[in-house]
């Protein structure tokens, strides 16, 4: 069973760029291609990091417009760019996000493995954030299927990223998390976004990845990030014999591996 996993889209409005990325919806386009034309399909596609610049309406109608008939079931996971509320006006019909209270909590049951989405996303903090009742729901979930490995998906990397810029954002909740990664064997993987680039960090017992983005990626220097010529690219989670292989897939490069 594969999980594709793809960050830090930024839609804009139409006729809209962005900044420091011009190009973002070219890119989304060829990594949901890429995707669909795997010979194995995965059972879904999780979505991390920012998945709008702004969180407009019109952002997340362009996204719809975008993503709409991709034969792969998308799980859309916000990022402090994003807005819940649009979020969820927009994609009304995407049960799971509707299925907790106000931060976006959910889970995918796919055969031999498991998805758990956790919302680190809070207002307009920068950092991530997880309170009492998100790290309750997260133990609670985990306990359920003790035995059955487990994929945790959220916005923010929990673990050191090497970059002062993003370890320097607080992320209140993270000892907590922490506690709670230890004591659950079963986790296989802590996939998130926000950085723009592939990286990975073991953590509390397993090991922690960064996707880069569908957009033009950065290169994460120590003091602070810079914008890469690099094509964007998505990361393939595939669960096998209970254990997890990561592959980096660049649209224009040749795919590289990890294993747990």
């Amino acid at each position: 069973m594969t999980v594709a996993q793809i960050s830090d889209l930024h839609v804009r409005r139409r006729g809209h760029v962005l900044h420091h990325m011009p190009h973002v919806v070219q890119p989304l386009r060829r990594a949901l291609a890429t995707i669909a034309a795997l010979p194995h399909r995965p059972g879904c596609i999780v979505a991390t990091g920012d998945l709008t610049e702004g969180g407009s309406l019109e952002e997340y109608w362009r996204l719809r417009e975008i993503i709409e008939g991709t034969p792969v079931p998308i799980y859309l996971i916000p990022g402090n760019h994003d807005r819940r509320e649009a979020l969820r006006q927009v994609f009304n019909d995407h049960a799971y996000l509707h299925a907790h209270g106000e931060p976006v909590l959910f889970t995918i049951e796919l055969p031999m493995l498991r998805v758990i989405a956790l919302d680190t996303s809070q207002g307009k903090r920068h950092g991530g954030y997880l309170d009492r009742s998100r790290l309750g729901w997260l133990d609670e979930s985990l306990n359920r299927r003790r035995d059955v490995p487990t994929i945790l998906a959220m916005h923010h990397p929990p673990f050191p990223t090497g970059v002062r810029k993003f370890d320097a954002q607080p992320f209140e909740g993270r000892d907590a998390l922490a506690t709670i990664v230890a004591a659950h064997p079963q986790i296989a993987r802590i996939i998130c976004g926000h950085v723009h680039q592939q990286l990975a960090r073991p953590w509390c017992g397993t090991l922690g990845v960064a996707a880069p983005s569908t957009a033009p990626a950065l290169v994460l220097r120590p003091h602070a990030p810079g914008l890469s010529r690099e094509p964007g690219g998505l990361l393939l989670h595939r669960c096998e014999n209970g254990a997890v292989t990561t592959t980096l897939v660049r649209t224009a490069s040749t795919p590289v591996s990890m294993s747990a």
